[in-house]
């Protein structure tokens, strides 16, 4: 992993502070480490993973979301995916054609998007060659079909995306490369500076290492957007439900049905420790490719 030039610096490289050693939530790496920039903020795992497809393999990590399987689980996230898709779409704005969820890991948000959006037909991508089973029904192309077809989109969505690999450069590219001029970029984040990140330490579910590779703030993801000529419109913090996990996280358990009414019981509790303090779960840019 090459040095990062700081955000906040014309120039100069990042000043990394040392945050301590993380839980592997892969199980397969072990011992990790999170350093941040003193003066940005963003943040690197380490060690490098140059490639990070190991840690993906059968769709076995939490971003395939297996405990989904589950009834109740799977109806209360439809609930909360719907809801979210809802804000997404208020967001977007006035966006109509083809939306390409890259990266779409389960693919239950991308169906619930893709139900709930009147004028636009959601496309997710993922590398697996085969759809996950939510989008059994829905469109679903792998990253090689989406290479070969040569298809350019309306706008593209990469939800919680960019953090996954060593290197953000180039997945950005890849990510940009597939939308017509014109076209509106939406890419969401865990918010480094997060209220929860520093009350649960390591334990704070969106730290996720070694699955997250950068971490970022506001000031360092308008950067690698702006960097590579994306027009940003607007950052905004966003919550996303994090509690039931990190409680889980906290207990050394893993994650399932009733953490995740742990996570609705604090939810609330949640959102108002995120709007008093201004430093919410999330951020997400909506930008626009130049015509």
């Amino acid at each position: 992993m090459t040095a990062r030039l700081c955000a906040k610096g014309v120039g100069q490289y990042c000043e990394q502070q040392r945050l301590g050693n993380f839980i592997d939530r892969s199980g397969v790496v072990g011992e990790i480490e999170i350093r941040r920039c003193i003066h940005c903020g963003h943040g690197v795992s380490y060690p490098p993973i140059p490639d990070v497809s190991f840690l993906y393999e059968r769709r076995k990590s939490q971003d395939y979301q297996p405990d989904a399987r589950n009834k109740l689980s799977r109806f209360i996230k439809d609930v909360a995916f719907r809801l979210q898709a809802k804000k997404l779409l208020r967001d977007i704005g006035d966006v109509e054609g083809r939306l390409l969820d890259y990266g779409c890991g389960s693919g239950q948000f991308t169906r619930m998007l893709d139900e709930t959006a009147s004028d636009l037909v959601v496309v997710g991508c993922d590398f697996f060659p085969d759809p996950p089973a939510e989008l059994a029904k829905q469109s679903y192309l792998s990253h090689d079909q989406l290479s070969e077809s040569g298809e350019l989109y309306e706008g593209v969505l990469a939800m919680h995306v960019l953090e996954h690999d060593d290197d953000t450069t180039k997945l950005l590219r890849s990510i940009t490369s597939q939308v017509k001029p014109g076209a509106v970029v939406i890419v969401e984040v865990p918010n480094a500076d997060c209220v929860w990140g520093g009350i649960f330490g390591r334990f704070w579910d969106a730290w996720y290492v070694p699955f997250h590779r950068h971490h970022f703030s506001s000031t360092s993801l308008r950067n690698a957007l702006e960097v590579e000529g994306l027009e940003v419109r607007h950052i905004r913090q966003v919550t996303v439900p994090t509690m039931g996990r990190t409680i889980a996280n906290l207990f050394g358990q893993k994650n399932n049905v009733f953490w995740v009414l742990v996570g609705i019981a604090l939810h609330p509790i949640q959102l108002a420790g995120e709007a008093l303090t201004g430093r919410r779960t999330a951020l997400r840019a909506i930008c626009r490719i130049a015509d």
